[in-house]
């Protein structure tokens, strides 16, 4: 096995220059949050499409289906306060 040059990522470097550049990085931040964005939309709306199916396919009240969705919410509120303890 050879051995291989390991080249450094400079992070924040224009490599051309040497000199310090952030466009990079807040170009990369920017995408990485509107890809989390509609990863983070997409399951909510998978899974509001399933609480529908569920209330159609077991032909509930509009009491059960309030309840579904309060439910639901009290869930995703205890999701989001896990995350302020990590």
């Amino acid at each position: 096995m050879r051995n291989k040059k390991i080249k450094p990522i400079l992070i924040g470097v224009d490599s051309a220059s040497g000199e310090r550049d952030y466009a990079a990085i807040v170009i990369s931040i920017a995408a990485i949050r509107a890809d989390e964005r509609k990863i983070l939309l997409d399951k909510f709306s998978s899974r509001l499409d399933a609480l529908a199916c569920k209330a159609l396919k077991e032909k509930m009240s509009y009491e059960q289906i309030h309840q579904l969705l309060v439910d639901e919410s009290v869930h995703l509120s205890n999701q989001a306060a896990e995350l302020d303890h990590v």
